[in-house]
């Protein structure tokens, strides 16, 4: 067992599943005994670890990794995706403003070791830091909010899209779908837009795009959910639909949101693209051209039993290769060896 504290915030997507998850189900690598006397004292837990992780910066005011190491505590920095965003990104001021960019840059030549999701994105690390590992995205399959359910069918066919709002440029790649769907309006089909947030102009954008300008007539939307929860969007739904622009910034992501759907057994009809063509052999029915979202949604609101086996199929694959409990593992041994070092 190692002395190893991870620093998170408790509104980070990327916090939650790069950082919090692996530590809440590693309790066995880490020694949590060691770190009561702290009492809670940042100070004190510092002064305690053998270890500190952080996914990108480290979240707490006033607290950098150059402060962190001096200390003579090793530190493992994570990433989730490329630290350099897509022009039209809603962040992309932002992270200019406050030079983002360079922050991170920073803190992958100041880390001991960096983790990162996919190997393309480890490319991009090794010219600031050799020491890059990869350690996927994964899920704790069958624990917490990620408790296996049966899949039950709704009497309506639901597809469902789950995102955030940085997704609507991506989101434009089913625009004519929606159009085509809002002309017909089948009886037998419901469209759900998961992670809604009112008064904001990008969600007004995806849900503007995702109804073809409110024509469409069996569609509702569904809140944005706190990150502890937000597994239950996911609950209604028959189908998936993962669209991503073949950008540079969208190829050094992962494959999260098919492990999401795999954890609920719900089928997915995804665009063939990094990172998710990255893993080829996933059971999911594949878009290449515009007309296959039509295509495969019509397929599967037609085919339920198929719907239903692939949905298993996914689930099956995704517990094999992406399951937290297994590459925590990983996870933890590599830590245990940078401690050691």
């Amino acid at each position: 067992m190692i002395r190893a504290l991870a620093i998170y915030s408790d509104n980070s997507g990327c916090d939650y599943h790069r950082v919090k998850l692996p530590f809440q189900y590693g309790g066995q690598y880490v020694d949590h005994a060691a770190f009561k006397p702290a009492n809670g004292d940042l100070n004190k837990l510092l002064d305690i670890s053998e270890l500190v992780l952080v996914n990108r910066d480290c979240p707490l005011p006033g607290v950098d990794l150059s402060a962190i190491k001096k200390k003579g505590v090793k530190v493992v920095l994570d990433l989730d995706d490329h630290w350099e965003l897509n022009p039209g990104h809603y962040m992309t001021e932002y992270y200019r403003s406050q030079r983002v960019p360079e922050k991170i840059s920073r803190n992958i030549r100041l880390a001991d070791v960096v983790t990162v999701t996919t190997s393309r994105l480890a490319e991009k690390v090794k010219p600031l830091n050799k020491n890059v590992h990869v350690i996927p995205n994964a899920i704790p399959y069958g624990h917490g909010q990620f408790k296996d359910r049966e899949y039950q069918p709704f009497e309506i066919f639901n597809v469902l899209y789950a995102g955030q709002k940085s997704h609507l440029h991506d989101l434009g790649l089913i625009g004519e779908t929606m159009k085509r769907f809002a002309e017909e309006n089948p009886l037998d089909l419901c469209f759900v837009l998961a992670g809604y947030q009112s008064g904001d102009k990008e969600w007004e954008g995806m849900e503007g795009v995702f109804t073809a300008g409110g024509k469409l007539k069996n569609y509702y939307r569904i809140p944005n959910a706190p990150l502890d929860k937000y597994m239950s969007v996911y609950e209604a739904a028959d189908a998936v639909l993962v669209p991503l622009l073949n950008n540079s910034f969208n190829r050094h992501k992962s494959n999260l949101k098919l492990l999401e759907a795999a954890a609920q057994k719900i089928p997915v009809i995804c665009q063939r693209v990094p990172p998710y063509s990255d893993t080829s052999d996933a059971p999911v029915l594949w878009v290449e051209s515009p007309g296959d979202w039509y295509r495969h949604i019509k397929y599967l609101s037609a085919n339920r039993e198929a719907a239903k086996e692939m949905g298993q199929s996914l689930h099956e694959w995704a517990v094999k290769y992406y399951n937290l409990i297994t590459w925590n593992k990983t996870r933890f041994e590599l830590y245990e060896s940078i401690v050691n070092s």
